[in-house]
């Protein structure tokens, strides 16, 4: 065990770690952190005008179209949103001025979003403003950036006297790079006539699906589950994947709207059926922790208890500990594999429904996997034989490390009175 910790810690984690602290997929991952709250704000309407009950809907029909204006509204500019808070990371990086940056990187997107409409003319395709629109927002918004800096390097912008207001000023200093960078979507969007964001959206079409297959989402969650297992943030390494999740989510959040199957498995929002208690479904460890032999175990066990029920595991992903733990690195890995493939099988035979909605990270095991799927009474089944489950994987593995430190307990408690007795009798002489 020790060779395979050592070997993840030296020949994976450092390629996957460095890919994680690259500025660009720095900026991705804080950009897209934006567009969670206005998903949960549309879920939550979603929710709302959907939700499957028969006497319910019957009630809420004639009110539907009001309640799904939200939802509309947030799905259909997370491409906007995504473009906007990429960019602006980005800047920051960079340290350079953000909000122009932004401005620059909006209207460059909206210019790639444009194409004939029925009468000839150049206009706006609102509907690549969400979703379909996350991967174009996040080139555009890497070149756009990068054209600003290499202008400021290369002092290609109109310097006005000191005399001049320095809001007016900035204005000017961005003259040159917004002509460069307009000039350049405007030449492959108008001129050369190349839709960047199909072309976009079909290069990236098979990371799309084979994170949709079974082989690739518990490849994906092995990765983050070893991560996490020598103490790197899994989440925040393997970030690049989010727009792919959320482009998932955004299909499936149209379906459902429309009472159409949702067509994708693991959009965003999977991991929510199988991060029972958090990464790791650790939250059965921690209630086999707060009735331990062990005082240790029993008091992290239940001060981590209020945490845990809220998804967040961290005092016992560091405390317990898993990370370099042989003992708990084993059903740390085992529970998030186990449940992705448990979770998968069931919603492709349609036995639990699909992520549709997003909901806050914080929010508890059964109450997460029902808001998710939609409303689906089978899903809070699901959460009830997770937590089931995940404790039967733990418990030997517990007992394991429960074994472990009351012998290393008992070993220092009989150190400890070797020691006082030879002391007394060193004072009896």
């Amino acid at each position: 065990m020790n060779k395979f910790v050592n070997f993840v810690d030296q020949k994976i984690s450092p390629p996957l770690t460095k890919l994680g602290e690259n500025r660009y997929m720095v900026a991705v991952k804080n950009g897209m952190i934006l567009t969670v709250p206005f998903t949960i704000i549309g879920s939550i309407f979603m929710i709302l005008a959907q939700f499957p009950a028969q006497g319910y809907q019957k009630f809420i029909e004639p009110y539907k179209n009001v309640l799904m204006v939200p939802t509309s509204v947030t799905f259909s500019v997370l491409g906007l949103i995504a473009v906007i808070g990429i960019s602006y990371s980005l800047a920051k990086v960079y340290d350079i001025d953000s909000i122009r940056s932004v401005l620059m990187s909006l209207v460059s997107f909206l210019l790639v979003q444009t194409g004939l409409n029925d009468e000839g003319a150049f206009a706006l395709k609102t509907e690549n403003f969400g979703t379909l629109g996350v991967f174009s927002a996040i080139l555009i918004s890497f070149i756009v950036v990068e054209v600003y800096r290499f202008c400021l390097k290369r002092n290609l912008s109109i310097r006005m006297p000191d005399s001049v207001p320095p809001a007016i000023a900035k204005s000017f200093e961005i003259l040159m790079p917004l002509l460069l960078s307009l000039s350049f979507f405007w030449i492959i969007r108008i001129l050369l006539n190349f839709d960047i964001n199909a072309g976009l959206n079909a290069l990236f079409s098979p990371l799309v699906m084979g994170l949709n297959t079974l082989p690739g989402i518990v490849l994906f969650m092995f990765l983050r589950s070893l991560l996490w297992c020598v103490g790197i943030h899994g989440g925040a390494v393997l970030s690049v994947a989010d727009p792919i999740f959320l482009t998932m989510l955004g299909a499936n959040a149209e379906a459902f709207a429309a009472g159409q199957p949702a067509p994708y498995i693991t959009a965003a929002g999977f991991v929510n059926f199988i991060f029972i208690g958090g990464g790791g479904a650790t939250m059965m460890l921690v209630i086999f922790m707060m009735f331990s032999k062990e005082k240790g175990l029993r008091t992290l066990g239940r001060l981590s208890f209020p945490s845990s029920l809220f998804e967040i595991n961290e005092p016992i992903v560091f405390g317990a500990p898993v990370v370099l733990n042989p003992i708990l690195m084993i059903p740390y890995t085992l529970c998030n594999c186990l449940l992705a493939i448990i979770a998968y099988a069931l919603m492709h035979f349609d036995l639990i429904g699909r992520p549709v909605a997003t909901v806050p990270w914080t929010t508890p095991p059964i109450l997460m996997q029902y808001l998710t799927s939609g409303g689906d009474w089978r899903a809070a089944l699901y959460g009830v034989f997770a937590l089931g489950l995940t404790g039967a994987v733990y418990y030997p593995f517990f007992k394991m490390l429960e074994k472990e430190r009351l012998e290393l307990a008992a070993g220092e408690e009989e150190k400890s009175e070797i020691q006082i007795d030879c002391t007394v009798e060193g004072e009896a002489e």
